[in-house]
């Protein structure tokens, strides 16, 4: 029987107050025996209510790179601040798929538009995701695999779609058993509980019920099962898809494993 036990949510969480979910992705046995590197990889929702003692934490980790996964529009209205001594580069990597703009979401629902809040739309999404951002994922991962960029968070708005599928595909590249990754993708529902009541009263004002807001609001496994068997079934192994879609070599892909694996 595959042991599936995970560090606590307070064990991986660094603790920020203007960032609910941002975690380290270390910690996890990989099918081989290794264990991924704690302190090196961070997911995380987005940086901008970042306080200065939040900035003061990061400069003292020695955090490197801060790579934003939004769209163009999520970081305009909403910036991420980061220490004013440019200690910590910041990348912009924005993952939009055709027609969908998280940033928008709110005035498609305050206008009507809520056909696109279900399980079946955010499937599909997590697929497009996969299937066209494969460059993005890449630029991520190689910079992972150079040791100085290294402590190293990426993130987007609530820290569990793009962010999501970005640290399910670098620990699936590690060897971490799919348990596990979708165990790890679960952790931002408990990271983002409180946060969320509110926002779940604004979609109750809108006459939109907590079962429909769900898949929007929360961190369903549905969407990232069906995107590793998109990915099984379609690219073969996750190196097949990060040659051929990524654009990651198996050079890098063994830098990454050498920098990441203890």
């Amino acid at each position: 029987m595959t042991d599936v036990s995970l560090p606590s949510v307070d064990d991986r969480r660094l603790a920020l107050s203007g960032a609910v979910n941002f975690r380290d992705i270390g910690g996890h046995r990989t099918t081989d025996n290794h264990r991924v590197k704690r302190n090196m990889v961070f997911r995380s929702d987005h940086l901008s209510r970042l306080t200065v003692a939040d900035q003061q934490i990061l400069q003292r980790l020695r955090f490197k790179v801060v790579c934003d996964l939004r769209t163009i529009r999520e970081q305009h209205r909403a910036p991420d601040v980061l220490p004013p001594d440019d200690s910590i580069r910041l990348l912009s990597l924005p993952v939009q798929a055709r027609g969908f703009d998280p940033a928008a979401a709110m005035e498609r629902l305050q206008a009507g538009d809520d056909a696109w809040l279900s399980m079946d739309f955010f499937i599909q999404l997590y697929q497009r995701y996969l299937d066209d951002f494969g460059p993005v994922w890449g630029q991520v991962y190689s910079l992972i695999a150079s040791p100085c960029n290294l402590p190293l968070v990426f993130h987007c708005t609530g820290g569990k779609d793009r962010t999501g599928i970005c640290a399910a595909l670098l620990l699936k590249t590690l060897g971490v058993n799919e348990e596990h990754i979708l165990l790890d993708h679960d952790l931002s529902n408990a990271c983002n509980a409180q946060r969320l009541r509110s926002i779940y009263r604004k979609f109750a004002d809108l006459g939109i019920g907590p079962e429909k807001a769900a898949p929007f609001l929360q961190a369903p496994t549905e969407p990232l099962v069906a995107m590793l068997e998109h990915l099984n079934k379609t690219y073969g192994t996750i190196e097949d898809y990060l040659q051929r879609k990524a654009g990651v070599d198996r050079t890098t892909i063994s830098s990454l494993r050498s920098c990441l694996l203890e």
